[in-house]
């Protein structure tokens, strides 16, 4: 259960979206028709809710790629509904407001949501009391919110050879998105690509492209992740271990029962048993080459 969470979590990075939805969505053309808004926690004593809820639709209406029609059918577009929390609310040291938003989108058919979290602060205006600055605090993180998904719409419905170049892209953010969308789709000719992000400048690229290549366990991953094990340390490391023994292969079996024997860190030692534990156990119930002859 913990290894599984492990791994979900390294795949999924700090920005909670989840790309089966982002998938979904290019079974239609681009934008997306809002027809539904609702609040996820309408007993939220920092904001009445109908305020959260008109500072999300007004978000959306700003938005290029989205357009808001609550209730309509929306035939012939693809039809999202949203979801709009207000995660935190706080006065900084400063003085300023800050808000927490999350809005979630269900698009199409499926099920599964995408979603991002902003964060917006707002300084407190002359003769104005904190629910005020807390409103327009929320209008900025809702509308960052918003901006990030509808970028991830444009994304996901971009064709491989173009992931493959927004890999290269100078925003992070794009190559986060690049990232995640080549993760959903799983295709082995991503690898190479995905293994140069390893090196990436930001942090957060890294982790996603590592749990890409976990979602997509091609053996030409180990050799990387493995130099990459070797240059960081903690909890990441375990993590990069469970997903190298989930991959499989000679290769990373060796890598697996070197760290088990010797590795200084208890918790490596740990994961690098369950993942060899693990392998191994794969290997003595795969069929044999000569079964079906």
């Amino acid at each position: 259960m913990a290894r599984a969470r492990l791994r979900r979590l390294l795949a999924a990075g700090l920005a909670a979206l989840t790309t089966a939805a982002a998938a979904g969505c290019r079974k239609a053309p681009g934008g997306c028709l809002v027809t539904g808004m609702s609040v996820a926690d309408p007993q939220s004593a920092a904001l009445d809710s109908e305020d959260l809820r008109r500072a999300a639709i007004q978000a959306f209406q700003r938005t290029p790629g989205f357009r808001v029609e609550l209730g309509e059918e929306g035939r012939g577009a693809r039809r999202c509904r949203a979801t709009v929390a207000l995660l935190d609310a706080r006065v900084l040291p400063s003085g300023a407001t800050e808000a927490l938003v999350a809005l979630s989108l269900v698009a199409g058919e499926e099920e599964a949501a995408m979603r991002e979290v902003a964060r917006y602060a707002e300084p407190l205006r002359v003769g104005e009391g904190p629910a005020e600055a807390l409103r327009r605090a929320v209008a900025g993180a809702s509308g960052r919110a918003a901006a990030a998904l509808g970028l991830a719409l444009a994304e996901a419905d971009k064709p491989t050879a173009e992931l493959l170049r927004d890999l290269e892209s100078s925003d992070p953010r794009t190559r986060d998105l690049s990232v995640r969308v080549l993760a959903e789709r799983r295709s082995p000719a991503a690898v190479p690509a995905l293994l140069e992000r390893l090196a990436d400048p930001d942090p957060a690229v890294v982790e996603r492209a590592v749990g890409a290549l976990a979602q997509i366990r091609d053996p030409r991953a180990v050799g990387p992740l493995i130099g990459l094990t070797q240059r960081r340390e903690g909890s990441f490391v375990t993590q990069v271990v469970l997903i190298i023994g989930d991959i499989g292969g000679a290769e990373a079996e060796a890598y697996l029962d070197t760290l088990a024997a010797g590795h200084p860190d208890p918790a490596v030692r740990s994961a690098a048993r369950e993942a060899l534990a693990s392998l191994r156990a794969r290997e003595r119930t795969r069929p044999s080459s000569t079964a079906n002859r």
